[in-house]
């Protein structure tokens, strides 16, 4: 069966998701932790995938109760939880892929997810990342972004060594710049029109709607 839009969801920061942000996904994954995370807050994923290490007894118990369909791997593996929830959601040839769940924790794991993110747009697959602060896009050629009220920022980031880009209907628009990875001017452009038109000539960008939390740099 094929899913235009699945959500996979780990156990990082993920206290702030909702039943309504998850309602336009025809499939959810709960990933080790982030599985017990949704049934407490009474959602049932249509599958948990983990080697659940980072769950008791307990909840692992009421996780095979409550979940009709469950894959459980060994600790000792070569592929993260997520990596192997990545794979899965990717059996569907779905048009999206959104990662909620996978920041604000270990910096070793979030770094891994970045790099998921190519796998999936690797597979002509719309990749996204999405937490309380930010909804980050893999973006190469054209693509629209509307104005959100709670998101205050737009960033453009090279994901490649290199990216060619042009922006329209925001605060600083470009046309045709190349930006090289660690260079910070595509950081805090701001929308200005209803919507926000990319266009990512060359290379693949990190495209970030973001606002501000306790801590700004």
């Amino acid at each position: 069966m094929k899913h235009k839009k699945v959500a996979i969801v780990a156990g990082s920061g993920v206290d702030w998701v909702s039943k309504n942000d998850l309602k336009t996904y025809s499939y959810v994954i709960g990933v080790d932790r982030g599985a017990f995370v949704l049934l407490r807050k009474g959602i049932v994923p249509d599958i948990a995938i983990g080697d659940f290490d980072s769950v008791s007894k307990k909840e692992l118990k009421e996780i095979r109760m409550r979940i009709a369909n469950i894959k459980q791997y060994s600790p000792d593996k070569d592929q993260t939880d997520l990596e192997l929830a990545v794979s899965y959601a990717l059996t569907f040839r779905p048009e999206e892929i959104t990662m909620f769940g996978v920041t604000g924790g270990r910096l070793d794991q979030e770094l891994a997810a970045l790099h998921l993110l190519r796998i999936i747009h690797e597979h002509k697959c719309r990749a996204v990342l999405c937490d309380e602060h930010n909804i980050m896009v893999f973006v190469s050629g054209k693509y629209q972004i509307q104005k959100q009220k709670k998101f205050s920022y737009l960033s453009i980031l090279p994901f490649t060594d290199e990216i060619t880009v042009s922006i329209c209907g925001c605060k600083y628009p470009l046309k045709n710049h190349v930006m090289k990875r660690g260079v910070t001017r595509g950081v805090s452009n701001v929308i200005v029109s209803d919507h926000a038109e990319i266009t990512v000539h060359k290379g693949i960008a990190y495209t970030i709607l973001s606002k501000d939390g306790k801590n700004s740099l």
